[in-house]
């Protein structure tokens, strides 16, 4: 798996995330992403992601862009819905060709 350090954004559609960790696969088409979630962004978020499917861009990597669906999700907490709450969203991403 290749890691991009260049990385600390990722946009899906129109939503620019800061990401602590990416790793690109460009041989398996998959995009691992781990991020913070706070309670304030958590229902727009969460909302947008039902989506499964997204227009990806790596600005730091080429500009390069993709359409993708979410392959795995997990979450550090289940209470982002309470107020002043902080977790963990991990989320692989598989390259539609």
């Amino acid at each position: 798996m290749k890691k991009i350090v260049a990385n600390d954004i990722i946009v899906l559609d129109d939503i620019t995330l800061d990401v602590k960790e990416l790793k690109r696969d460009e041989e398996e088409g998959t995009v691992y992403i781990e991020f913070d979630v706070t309670s304030e962004d958590y229902h727009n978020l969460s909302e947008h992601l039902y989506k499964e499917e997204f227009l990806v861009r790596l600005p730091g990597n080429n500009n390069e862009e993709f359409q993708a669906r979410i392959i795995n999700y997990s979450t550090s907490l289940d209470n982002l819905y309470e107020e002043d709450q902080v977790g963990e969203y991990r989320i692989t991403l598989k390259e539609e060709k």
